[in-house]
């Protein structure tokens, strides 16, 4: 398993994941949340939240990047990948990391953040799913933290914006 990580490529990699967010918030496709997937320096899969656009509560950003990124692999497990994600994925999120044996999950802001602005998040960190369910997943968080903060503070501003 690589554990070593490079703040230049980790900031690349959670750049495009803000950037697919606020795509998605953009259009309306749902929340303020995107997730990118990267492996040997390669980028798998970038996708944003479509919670919203296709009335699936199963299609948070993650999840969507992961059924790209195995759509396009043709398999079902993405070793030694690395998932950049705008929030702390849910614990549905990170079950779906750990199945797909994701290597290691880089977050900016924390579940606590976005359930303060109204989504129904279960107060389970990362971290406790990782020690309950002894998962070998390495977690970075607070990467980028204050822009993900923005993305946030700017989806707060939308009129159109749903919580869910």
């Amino acid at each position: 398993m690589a554990t070593d990580s490079n703040p230049n490529l980790d900031e690349i990699f959670m750049r495009a994941a803000l950037d697919a967010a606020r795509e998605g918030v953009s259009c309306g496709a749902g929340g303020p949340f995107g997730a990118c997937i990267v492996r040997d320096g390669q980028i798998l899969a970038v996708a944003g939240n479509r919670v919203l656009a296709g009335h699936d509560p199963t299609a948070h950003a993650e999840v969507t990047a992961i059924r790209a990124a195995c759509a396009g692999l043709q398999t079902h497990l993405l070793d030694g990948a690395q998932i950049y994600s705008t929030t702390e994925p849910c614990p549905m999120c990170f079950a779906a990391i750990h199945w797909a044996r994701i290597e290691r999950i880089v977050f900016g802001t924390r579940i606590e953040d976005v359930a303060r602005l109204g989504f129904n998040e279960l107060a389970l960190s990362n971290e406790q799913m990782r020690a309950i369910g002894g998962s070998p997943i390495l977690v970075t968080p607070d990467f980028l933290r204050d822009e993900c903060h923005d993305l946030l503070n700017f989806w707060t501003r939308l009129e159109s914006r749903q919580t869910y």
